[in-house]
């Protein structure tokens, strides 16, 4: 089968797709101007990851359920670019996000499972290993990685398998990191930082208000925060509920109380309380490395505002004569389920206003109590990920990628910008969040932690200034360690010659899906790359040292990517397989 040559462009095409650079202004109809003509650079690279996120989520993919989330920053990036209908994850997180960034399959590099504080060095990346960023910097990438990547052990217990300690990120190449080493938030905080109450008090992380629960809720009271500081906070005047408007500012809530001199030795800001808080390590360029816990003001905040907070600062920070990419990976929504922050969510959004969630009411309901789980888990996480979504919007914006127009609707025009932006699922959706209803119907039995579709079918969209056609759906099949080989042709990075031949990568090209639709479907062989009767060869002798050499035209077939994810989640019995990185019952627990 015919292999057109569509690997990375070279410098001078490179250049010549560089001349797509933004920048952008006002308007007078009340909206934001979108980016104006570009100028000449190799092209920015803005990767953004979604945690525990299949398709069965998305509308723009056909699926969502019978009460899909709202997405229409993601929906305006699929409209701007590529949806890739066929692209498939590793059963759980470490392994597919290595994938992106060695470009090999799990079982080449012995990362299976999410790497917990138990395991070995050997089951994360080697600091040997030509990871992305090393490979960009041969054509003077600055990288940067902000949120979550789950890459690596912890700092937990000692670090035992974090053999360069807050270094890590920077011995992978990195030149800057900005987030946690864990692989999901903590626990939510059932006390809401009073240690003089029970755990299960506040079984949303915060103190509800009378009508929601008239035993132990408030609707008044002290919002202490970790600068010291502290504000009166009331019902009324658009504020629902005083203990949740804490939270959502960073505070800890003292209910019925007057702000004191010195906040109550009871309020405990050292432990973290899911999504509101974190401890993020941060490395720079020059190695040096520290690590912000909970009590620090910069730790507190809503996650997904915090990790597009961290992506825009450094960001903004960059030189424009210098490419980068940013590797950003939002938390959600990973477990816990925890509300985001009112002024993430439409007014008109089902559940925004809905109070049962946090209130002993749910539990009375009539309702089975695994049903009552089921519907609140999915009323949640269309919350954490309109929020998210809403994020995202913002991120583009603030980066000059895309405008808001007067009516509040996303201004994406890509071919503008000088930034590809792609976004992918690390895995399908956990367990209680799967999307079962038509349209989809989806089978959360073998969601996360499973090779079968829920648990591997992802999302993957890509917008940017070399996209011919945008709009398009590419029914041909990719996966994650695809996207290494990507990133490197959109860089213009020569694969070949940095890559060890003894050790070639499992990715395959994708660039002329971006830029050729006509030749797009013979862009790669559908051939098994380890079929002993490939078409593109004769069978050869089991003798053969090239038994497991692919040839240079063929790709991995279905078969052998399912045989890797099956690898990806070996160790993990069936009936438990769903239950990889599942919600953290303790700090060792796996993600």
């Amino acid at each position: 089968m015919h292999t057109p040559r569509h690997w990375a462009p070279a410098p001078l095409a490179a250049a010549t797709l560089a001349l797509l650079a933004a920048c952008s202004g006002g308007s007078g109809d009340g909206s934001t101007a979108p980016p104006d003509a570009p100028t000449a650079q190799q092209p920015n690279i803005l990767f953004i990851v979604l945690d525990d996120f299949g398709i069965d989520q998305l509308t723009s993919y056909g699926h969502g359920g019978a009460v899909p989330p709202r997405t229409p920053s993601l929906d305006a990036i699929a409209s701007a670019g590529l949806r890739f209908r066929n692209a498939w994850a590793m059963p759980t997180c470490t392994p597919t996000r290595a994938t992106f960034f060695l470009g090999r399959n799990p079982s080449a590099t012995n990362i299976l499972n999410a790497v917990v504080a138990t395991d070995l060095a050997n089951s994360e990346i080697s600091p040997y290993e030509v990871t992305l960023p090393k490979l960009l910097k041969t054509r003077g990438y600055t990288s940067a990685m902000i949120g979550k990547m789950h890459l690596t052990g912890t700092d937990l217990n000692g670090a035992p398998n974090l053999p360069y300690g807050h270094q890590t990120m920077w011995k992978l190449g990195w030149d800057h990191f900005d987030g946690y080493l864990d692989g999901a938030p903590y626990p939510i905080d059932t006390r809401a930082g009073r240690s003089t109450v029970a755990e299960s008090t506040y079984p949303c992380g915060f103190v509800p208000n009378s009508t929601m629960d008239p035993a132990y809720g408030a609707d008044a009271g002290a919002c202490y925060f970790a600068t010291g500081t502290c504000e009166p906070i009331q019902r009324g005047a658009g504020i629902a509920t005083p203990g949740r408007s804490c939270l959502e500012r960073g505070g800890i809530f003292d209910p019925g109380q007057s702000c004191q001199t010195r906040a109550p030795a009871a309020l405990d800001f050292s432990t973290q309380n899911g999504y509101y808080t974190g401890e993020f390590v941060i490395s720079e360029p020059d190695g040096s490395a520290r690590k912000i816990t909970a009590e620090d003001p910069a730790a507190r905040g809503y996650r997904s505002t915090m990790e597009t907070d961290r992506a825009i600062a450094w960001a903004k920070r960059q030189p424009g004569d210098k490419p980068w990419m940013l590797s950003l990976g939002y938390s959600a929504v990973h477990t816990p389920l925890q509300l985001p922050p009112l002024a993430l969510i439409s007014e008109t959004t089902p559940g925004r206003n809905d109070n049962l969630v946090c209130s002993p009411a749910s539990d009375m309901e009539g309702v089975p109590g695994q049903v009552a789980a089921v519907v609140d888990a999915h009323l949640v996480t269309n919350l954490m990920i309109e929020a998210m979504d809403k994020e995202i919007g913002r991120l583009l914006v603030e980066l000059g990628l895309a405008a808001y127009r007067s009516d509040g609707t996303l201004d994406y025009q890509p071919e503008k910008t000088n930034t590809v932006v792609v976004v992918m699922g690390d895995n399908g959706t956990y367990v209680n969040s799967v999307k079962f209803t038509a349209p989809g119907r989806f089978d959360p039995s073998r969601g996360k932690g499973s090779p079968y579709q829920t648990g591997v079918a992802v999302p993957l969209l890509v917008a940017g200034p070399m996209v011919k056609e945008p709009g398009r759906e590419v029914p041909h099949q990719v996966s994650s360690p695809d996207l290494y080989r990507l990133f490197a042709e959109i860089a213009g990075a020569d694969v070949e010659a940095a890559i060890p031949a003894q050790r070639p990568l499992d990715a395959r090209p994708m660039y002329a899906y971006l830029t050729d639709p006509g030749s797009a479907a013979s862009a790669r062989s559908t051939s098994p790359r380890w079929a002993p009767t490939s078409p593109t060869r004769p069978r050869p002798s089991r003798r053969s040292p090239a038994w497991w050499r692919p040839p240079k035209s063929a790709s991995a077939s279905s078969r052998t990517r399912a045989c890797a994810m099956t690898r990806a989640a070996s160790g993990t019995a069936p009936a438990r397989a769903s239950r990889a990185c599942p919600r953290r019952a303790s700090p060792t627990a796996a993600r």
